[in-house]
Formats: C-alpha cells, sequence, structure tokens
C-alpha cells in the first residue's frame, strides 16, 4: 500500500512537472508571436513613415484662416500617386495642390486646411493617404482651432455636390492586360466621401459594352479601385471607362477617361495633371486678393495625332463663372503637354473657395464640340 501511495506520488509529481513545461512552453511561443506581431506592426509602421511623409505634424490656427501642410510621397521609381484625405472639420476645404501626380522617385505636394468663421473651435485629426503602386499609406496631422479672431477666408457656402476621379495605372496596354482602374469621390470640401456606390463600364473602340461592374464602394478615404482583365485577343483602340457614384443626400455624379490597347486610329487624350502655383512656381492652394495665381494643365495623348482645345474655367464660391481660357493645341501620338494659365485677382472678387475647372474638347462647345477630358483644382482667396 506504501509502495502504491509512493508510486501515485511519483506520478503526479511527474504530470505537475509536465504540465509545467507546457505551459511555460505555451507562455514562451505566445511570446515569441506575440513579439513577432509587435515587429511587423513596427515594420508596417516605419514602413508607412518612410514612404509619406508630413511636416509639421501639428497645426494651431484661429477659425477663419488657414493651415499648410508639406506632403513628401517617396516611391521606388516611376510611380503614379493619388493623394485623399479624411477628417476634416465642417464648414473647411481640403486643397492638395497638386493632388495627383509621378513620384520619381519622390512626388511634394502642399496640403491646405482652410477654414472659415463657422468652423467649430476643436482638435481635429486628418487622415491623409498616399496611393502608390496599388497600395494605401497614410499618415496624421493634427489641426488645432480656436474661437475666431478676424476671418481672412470669407463664409463657405455647404452643397450636396460629389466630384469624381478616375484613372488608370498606364495610359496603354497589350492584350492580355490587367488595367488597374482607380479614383476617389469627394464632397464639396474636398473631403473623401466613404461607403458610396460606384459602377464601372468600359467599352471597346466600338463602343459595345466589355465589361461593367455595380457592386464597387468607396472606402474610408473616398478611394476605389478595380482590375479589368483584356482578352488575348483584345481589339486595338481607344477603349473609353464610364464611372458614376451616388450615396444618399447627395447629387449621383459621374465622369469618364480612356486608354488605348495596341494603337489607336483616334486620339486618346487625358488631363494627367491639374494643379496651381504662384508666380515661383510654388503649388499652393491659398491666394490673396491682388496676387497673380499659374493654373497648369498637363495633357497626354496616347492615340492617333489630336487637335483640339484646352482650356479653363474659373468659377466662384457661388458657381458663377468667372473667367475662361482657352489654348488650341495639336499632340501627336505619345506626345503630351503642359499648358499654362494666368489669373490675376482682383479686390472686387467674393472671398472663399474658387474652382478651376479643366477641359479639353475636339472644338469649341458652341461649334458642335465635345468633351474629351476634364479634371478640377481649387484654391482660396482670402484677406491680404
Amino acid at each position: 500500500m506504501a509502495s502504491l501511495t509512493v508510486t501515485n506520488y511519483v506520478r503526479a509529481t511527474i504530470f505537475a512537472a509536465l504540465v509545467m513545461i507546457v505551459a511555460f512552453s505555451m507562455v514562451q511561443a505566445a511570446g515569441i508571436a506575440l513579439r513577432s506581431v509587435y515587429a511587423d506592426n513596427s515594420a508596417e509602421s516605419t514602413l508607412m513613415q518612410s514612404v509619406l511623409q508630413i511636416s509639421p505634424a501639428t497645426q494651431s490656427i484661429a477659425a477663419g484662416s488657414y493651415a499648410r501642410f508639406s506632403i513628401f510621397v517617396n516611391g521606388t521609381g516611376i510611380s503614379n500617386v493619388l493623394l485623399a484625405a479624411q477628417g476634416a472639420p465642417v464648414n473647411s476645404n481640403v486643397i492638395f495642390s497638386p493632388e495627383t501626380g509621378v513620384a520619381n522617385p519622390q512626388f511634394r505636394s502642399t496640403l491646405s486646411i482652410v477654414t472659415s468663421a463657422e468652423t467649430p473651435a476643436g482638435s481635429y485629426d486628418l487622415t491623409v493617404i498616399a496611393i502608390l503602386q496599388g497600395q494605401e499609406y497614410s499618415a496624421h496631422v493634427t489641426l488645432g482651432l480656436s474661437s475666431i479672431g478676424t476671418s481672412q477666408t470669407g463664409t463657405f457656402t455647404s452643397s450636396g455636390s460629389l466630384t469624381l476621379g478616375v484613372d488608370t495605372d498606364l495610359r496603354s496596354y497589350e492584350p492580355n492586360s490587367t488595367v488597374t482602374v482607380r479614383g476617389k469621390l469627394t464632397d464639396a470640401a474636398g473631403d473623401g466621401v466613404p461607403g458610396a456606390s460606384v459602377s464601372i463600364q468600359v467599352d471597346d473602340p466600338t463602343g459595345v459594352q466589355l465589361v461593367f461592374m455595380n457592386n464597387l464602394t468607396t472606402d474610408a478615404a473616398g478611394v476605389y479601385d478595380a482590375e479589368v482583365k483584356l482578352g488575348a485577343n483584345a481589339a486595338s483602340g481607344t477603349y473609353t471607362i464610364f464611372v458614376s457614384s451616388s450615396k444618399p443626400g447627395y447629387a449621383s455624379t459621374t465622369t469618364h477617361t480612356t486608354f488605348v490597347v495596341g494603337s489607336s486610329s483616334t486620339p486618346s487624350v487625358v488631363i494627367s495633371q491639374v494643379y496651381i502655383t504662384d508666380t515661383n512656381g510654388n503649388p499652393t492652394g491659398v491666394f490673396s486678393v491682388g496676387q497673380t495665381l499659374q493654373i497648369w494643365v498637363t495633357v497626354q495623348n496616347t492615340g492617333a495625332q489630336f487637335q483640339g482645345i484646352i482650356w479653363v474655367q474659373i468659377l466662384d464660391p457661388d458657381g458663377t463663372p468667372e473667367s475662361i481660357q482657352l489654348q488650341n493645341s495639336t499632340l501627336a501620338t505619345g506626345a503630351s503637354v503642359k499648358v499654362e494659365f494666368n489669373y490675376v485677382t482682383s479686390s472686387s472678387l467674393p472671398l472663399g473657395i474658387y474652382t478651376a475647372n479643366a477641359f479639353v474638347s475636339d472644338k469649341l462647345i458652341s461649334q458642335g464640340g465635345t468633351f474629351l477630358a476634364s479634371a478640377k483644382a481649387q484654391f482660396a482667396l482670402t484677406k491680404s
């Protein structure tokens, strides 16, 4: 009996030791896994910071004024860049100058947050998104807003209008390629609109529908993307992408762009960039009364020779046309051109947010011309 008791005791002791060893191993393994998660998160954070940098990280202003942030996007080669923002205070405007471009290997932009007298005081955390090579990189800036002093920016008008953008990763493709379609949806203040429905239709060179998708939704920054697979026997020519978006509380909006497969017997022009600078060439979204601003429009043609008109229409804060300028242009296949338009502000103009709409048409609209491409940029007119 004593021998059995001792044996049971030994067995119990061995079992307890084994349990402790297993438990220790599990804790140790969990610790390794936990350290691995921390390492992964740290690596991801480091990657974010190396790709997207914003300076300064924090600014404090009074309601009715504006803040500027410098943005640097670092690529590993020549890559298209799209910027978006989320979390701006109400009764304010987000202006990227420019919002699209090419990292070669770095892309620079200026973010202006323009507030009004009606913007509530508080601390705001804004998320800035950079889309580079199909990946989203984010960074945060903090805007501290105190009660209004003397308003410099005027009063903003709110509307339910949306702006929809669309672009492709390349301008031309070969059969059996994959076309990446991307864009963003913003409200009247330039803030990304999440949760909106997006549909994409792609027509072949003869106008026959090739692809239709209606199950897309914008993400938290108002961005959407999709892939279109071209067949091995895809016909050569100019393809057209039509995009539409809607969300309750807003008016629906549409846009379009083109791309070429192989070669094309018709022009295929896109506005790859539109942005605004001062007379020294510094991109900015804020100007004082009396300043001269320069509007730059870059147009690319991957189709047959294009001969038509590039023009800019400036709308005041109420949406009333204030100025129209145009320039005749001829673009050979594969050529691009950057056109400069100068605009002088005057003391008779109202303060607020202005829109510079850029268009390309085959001839004057009054003569039966057709819009081939469009894009826009915004700027704020403030007190001197």
